[in-house]
């Protein structure tokens, strides 16, 4: 990495930076369902931003908070989503225990932060490194599904289960696109890996969205029978979006590799197949 390109980091840093601070203020001022998910969208990739730099400047208090800050607001998000859906509020939103908008500004500590990052005198390592980190991220929650015992059957307690891991998988996910986006800004890596990271995560999005949809309906006291018939068809989504999830896993392994390697998804199958050729011909030879 020349010089231009460590100057292009600490540009970066400082942008997103000042990204958050000024969607933080946004939600803090009204806590509309854009400055929310705006706020989100930004917390994460400033989360991106944190973990690029992680070998070099570390602050996990830093990082402890803003991971608070998200996890706050995910009911609130969960019910405007709701609400946009269905037409109406739901309990999170109207009742007692409604969710509080309070996330911080944190000045102080991204002042120091940032403080620190001018003061490193060579980062021209990073980039790589966090490449390889993303794509082990990426392994790392992908064998999370493999997990669930095959024998555990069909209950509704494995189900329940399956759901929440790939849950799990979806937040992994969208971490390692923001952290893909970083590195497209810094001129590293495929689109090819920004577009696949993009498609799983609406796909588990809507997964997720149906999940909570049918319970929130499942919740209703005296639902009529259009909304029984609501849940019903929400469980059949459910089940066939589940089989297709899992018969389509091997994408995200060649996604893996291409981040590991540097190459994009276009090219990975024909470079299986190369190496499938070479790998029979030196059978050949060896007899």
């Amino acid at each position: 990495m020349n010089a231009d390109k460590e100057g292009l980091l600490l540009t970066q840093a400082k942008g997103w930076v000042a990204r958050y601070q000024e969607v933080a203020r946004a939600v803090r001022e009204e806590a509309s369902e854009p400055a929310v998910h705006g706020y989100r969208i930004a917390a994460r990739r400033l989360l991106a931003l944190l973990a690029l730099w992680r070998p070099l400047v570390y602050h996990p208090e830093l990082e402890r908070r803003l991971l608070r800050s998200v996890g706050r607001l995910s009911a609130l998000r969960d019910a405007q989503v709701y609400a946009e859906r269905f037409g109406k509020p739901s309990a999170a939103m109207t009742g007692p225990h409604a969710p509080v908008c309070r996330v911080p500004m944190l000045s102080r500590r991204l002042t120091r932060w940032l403080a620190a990052v001018a003061q490193v005198p060579d980062a021209r390592a990073l980039v790589s490194l966090y490449q390889q980190h993303l794509a082990l991220r990426l392994d790392e929650a992908q064998c999370v599904l493999d997990e669930l015992p095959l024998s555990t059957g069909k209950s509704a307690h494995s189900r329940r289960q399956q759901l929440r891991r790939w849950h799990r998988l979806r937040l992994e996910i969208k971490q390692v696109r923001y952290g893909v986006e970083l590195l497209q800004a810094l001129g590293v890596g495929e689109q090819s890996w920004l577009s696949t990271l993009t498609h799983w995560q609406e796909r588990l999005g809507q997964l997720q969205d149906w999940r909570q949809w049918r319970r929130r309906l499942r919740a209703e006291q005296g639902r009529p029978h259009k909304q029984t018939k609501r849940w019903q068809q929400l469980k059949q989504k459910i089940t066939a979006r589940l089989r297709q999830l899992d018969c389509q896993q091997a994408e995200l392994v060649a996604l893996k590799l291409a981040m590991q390697a540097g190459h994009s998804m276009n090219d990975m199958p024909s470079r299986v197949v190369r190496y499938s050729e070479q790998n029979v011909s030196s059978a050949k030879s060896g007899g």
